[in-house]
């Protein structure tokens, strides 16, 4: 049987054994111990981590399909706030231009974590907006009870959303009317668009999650 990758009664692998601690973690022979065995995250002192539920790689996709299908900036971040991929691509040219500069990047990171926690708390998909104006979600992602990270997007503005065209000027310390061009690659996005992105997003990380464990 084959449970996250792995057959069950197999070793775990050398790459995911150094997460894990200094010598191999047998993975145990049935699905019951199995759940025993997932219900304590932790060894040798090390928590489960979002990797070990899934490579880089994988992360990485579902972050492109979420930039790929609706045109959001795809993140999937781990419980301390870190990006575990590489950028799946940008929804305008706003939002690298905050997060390239260290003054700015706050404005995303306040928002992230914000929205991370309540996340945690309600176990539920959290939508709001950020400082700038510009709509994002982000949806928990727990192994057993196990708050490990999120998965969302953002960068897009929900029809009647709007754009802080001042602030932004002042965040980037660059004129208005350079934000106003930036401002013309921003997507405009509908209710039911965003309603179907949250919705693949929550699908796809119960694919990743293992079922069998309540």
């Amino acid at each position: 049987m084959i449970f996250l990758g792995f057959e069950i009664g197999q070793r775990w692998p050398e790459a995911v054994m150094h997460s894990w601690g200094s010598s191999f973690v047998p993975v145990p022979k049935n699905i019951s111990e199995f759940e025993i065995y997932l219900k304590n995250t932790t060894y040798q002192g090390v928590t489960m981590k979002l990797v070990d539920i899934a490579s880089v790689e994988v992360w990485q996709r579902l972050a492109q399909e979420i930039y790929d299908k609706f045109g959001f900036n795809g993140s999937i971040v781990d419980r301390d706030g870190v990006v575990v991929h590489p950028p799946a691509g940008w929804a305008n040219k706003i939002c690298p231009a905050i997060k390239g500069n260290d003054d700015s990047r706050v404005v995303c990171s306040s928002a992230q974590l914000s929205m991370a926690e309540t996340a945690r708390t309600t176990q539920k998909a959290v939508i709001k907006k950020c400082d700038v104006g510009f709509t994002k979600f982000v949806i928990p992602i727990f192994v057993n009870k196990e708050f490990l990270g999120t998965a969302g997007g953002c960068g897009i503005l929900v029809e009647g959303g709007e754009l802080d065209d001042f602030y932004i000027s002042k965040l980037l310390h660059i004129e208005e009317e350079q934000v106003k061009k930036l401002m013309e690659t921003v997507k405009t996005s509908s209710i039911d668009k965003l309603e179907s992105a949250v919705e693949l997003v929550q699908n796809r990380i119960k694919e990743l999650t293992p079922s069998s464990v309540a």
